[in-house]
């Protein structure tokens, strides 16, 4: 038997909707359990916030304590302790005070039955298959994105709504996928989107991708966007045909709004990924992982 523990929090969601801030980051602590094949169990929490005896620092605390309780009564985990850290903000010269953005940490964690099988978020091996799991009923949005922030300066709009029982339901197939010996890496979608989470589990393997993404969204928002409840994940080449077989059993039972489809294959030393066969990326890995490693070094 094994324990699984993820510490996670948006802070961006939560300054800009602490409520959909607060139940993502339980959300997103989950996720990563799954990720490697543990059931989430419990949680604690490290709740750091502004004063709570201004108008915006009580709602902003209020809110995120209810979202986490939504989340975690969804969930099954209890909250088994945690901290609370307030009236964390500064005062310049001239009296004005800037509060921090509301973080409500959460670590979770969970259990996994067989700690062998725990899976990593790195590529496995070449010719594997790369899928995606998710909700259409979990907004995919570039509302309160790292995009926007990143490229456009912008902290604004509206973090995406999740549907926690959408999200339970793609968290547990994940876990049955690894438990069955399917499913043999796994990485969730969250902070920069999908582009993001393909490039991370290039650089923590050294293995590249080819994918071809299609929808009608704009390709910033298919590339860039976050939520959604999404995890990409790869299937053993070997296992193509059983695979198959597999998915069209355990799918009978979801819902309409669940969706599971092939991006893609894992490949040997770039990262190429299409938008309806259109080239948007074309990249080796040894440069992402480059950027990755060297990237703050770079700017001294």
């Amino acid at each position: 038997t094994g324990i699984a523990a993820s510490v996670d929090c948006n802070n961006r969601w939560v300054f800009l909707d602490p409520l959909r801030g607060s139940i993502a980051a339980v959300a997103e602590s989950a996720r990563n359990v799954s990720c490697v094949g543990a059931k989430p169990v419990a949680i604690t929490n490290n709740l750091n916030f502004s004063s709570p005896e201004t108008d915006i620092g009580y709602w902003q605390l209020a809110l995120s304590c209810e979202g986490i309780s939504k989340a975690c009564e969804i969930f099954e985990t209890p909250v088994t302790g945690g901290n609370v850290s307030l009236f964390n903000e500064s005062k310049d010269k001239n009296g004005v005070i800037t509060p921090i953005q509301p973080t409500p940490v959460i670590g979770m964690i969970g259990i996994i039955d067989d700690a062998d099988k725990a899976i990593r978020s790195g590529w496995k091996q070449t010719q594997d298959e790369i899928w995606i799991v998710g909700s259409n009923l979990s907004e995919t949005t570039l509302g309160a994105s790292s995009y926007l922030d990143y490229f456009h300066g912008q902290v604004t709009g509206r973090p995406p709504k999740i549907n926690l029982e959408d999200e339970k339901i793609c968290q547990k197939f994940i876990r049955d996928g690894i438990h069955e010996d399917y499913i043999v890496s796994c990485h969730d979608i969250s902070d920069g989107g999908l582009s993001i989470a393909l490039a991370e589990c290039s650089i923590l393997s050294g293995l590249g991708a080819e994918i071809n993404i299609e929808g009608n969204l704009r390709e910033d928002n298919l590339l860039f966007g976050e939520g959604g409840s999404r995890m990409i994940f790869s299937i053993d080449c070997n296992k193509k045909k059983s695979w198959l077989k597999y998915l069209t059993e355990v799918s009978k039972n979801f819902k309409d709004s669940i969706y599971i489809k092939k991006l893609g294959i894992v490949s040997n030393n770039k990262l190429k990924i299409k938008i309806l066969n259109k080239v948007i990326c074309d990249l080796k890995v040894s440069a992402l992982t480059d950027t990755f490693n060297n990237g703050i070094i770079k700017k001294f």
